[in-house]
């Protein structure tokens, strides 16, 4: 008895990476695909959560040292919670946004300093279609970090980046950080500016008067001179 075997060999529709192009098969093999089960975990999840995690130790490296960077992400996160033109700004363009204005401008910035340098870039459009862009460090492939904004939404975060600084300018902060006024103090006091001042007689020119107090001295040393010679 002779029985015809031929064997089969199962394919998954997942793509996998070969190391040769062309894949040789011997003769009489069949190549069947079969669907994955249920229990598969999504690719597209997967490689969201993988990017994250390349995000998370990219931020651990570089931007959690610097002493303004996590203080200015938290305005821009509020900003973007209480702005809906700044609401399409994902999280991961706003960490390498800040991470590179606040490195590029010295470790020794202030808060207020690194917010306003921050408004700056922004401003001068960096986020815009024809613009320099914010190319993603955790890719192989040159790819943009703020690729899902729209032409109008570059335009409409420029522009509010824009009116921010002419806030910030006019001293008016508090409408940016979406709080009220500080109240102003309630003496004001001036600098003291130590300075002489010419002292005027009573005829009202300007001649100074320590001359006068040196003849008084020496005409009342000159009467004490007398009193004694006459006793």
């Amino acid at each position: 008895m002779s029985a015809t075997y031929s064997p089969q060999i199962l394919v998954a529709p997942v793509p996998r990476m070969v190391k040769h192009p062309f894949l040789c098969l011997p003769h009489g093999c069949v190549i069947e695909s079969v669907k994955d089960p249920p229990d598969v975990l999504d690719r597209q999840k997967c490689l969201d959560a993988l990017a994250a995690l390349r995000h998370a130790k990219w931020f651990q490296a570089r931007a959690n040292g610097l002493p303004s960077c996590v203080v200015i992400i938290r305005i821009l996160r509020d900003l973007c919670r209480r702005v809906p033109t700044w609401a399409p700004l994902n999280e991961w363009a706003m960490e390498l946004l800040v991470e590179k204005c606040v490195n590029s401008g010295g470790i020794s910035m202030a808060p207020g300093d690194s917010l306003r340098r921050v408004f700056e870039s922004i401003a001068s459009g960096i986020l815009l279609p024809g613009g320099p862009g914010l190319m993603d460090p955790c890719e192989k492939e040159p790819m943009d970090a703020a690729a899902t904004l729209t032409n109008q939404e570059r335009e409409d975060i420029t522009a509010s980046a824009q009116h921010a600084l002419r806030l910030i300018a006019f001293r008016q902060i508090h409408k940016v950080l979406g709080m009220d006024a500080l109240p102003a103090p309630k003496f004001m006091r001036r600098p003291f500016i130590p300075r002489k001042r010419r002292r005027t007689n009573s005829a009202g020119d300007g001649t100074d008067e320590g001359g006068e107090k040196k003849d008084k001295k020496e005409g009342e040393v000159g009467m004490d001179a007398q009193s004694t010679e006459k006793a």
